[in-house]
């Protein structure tokens, strides 16, 4: 049986392509997700932004400095089954 994978370095990847894996893996998997960014002024903000745009229904569960200094966590997860 394979091991699931709990964490995942997109850094490398372009801003939209990071968007999609995390949006993907949150709707299609129907799992709690987190992501980091740098605390920059609004990209958090962007990464939620397109994140709804490109996935309707996802919540955003949590919003917290960390885990470093100069970072901020996003915790999103799928929207409720009876939200049809």
């Amino acid at each position: 049986m394979k091991k699931p994978k709990f964490y995942a370095d997109l850094h490398s990847l372009e801003e939209d392509r990071r968007i999609d894996m995390i949006g993907h893996r949150c709707i299609d998997h129907k799992e709690v997700v987190a992501f980091v960014t740098e605390d920059d002024p609004g990209k958090a903000e962007r990464y939620i932004r397109k994140l709804k745009q490109k996935f309707p229904g996802i919540v955003i569960l949590d919003r917290f400095r960390g885990p470093i200094k100069g970072a901020v966590t996003v915790k999103i997860g799928p929207p409720p089954e009876n939200a049809n």
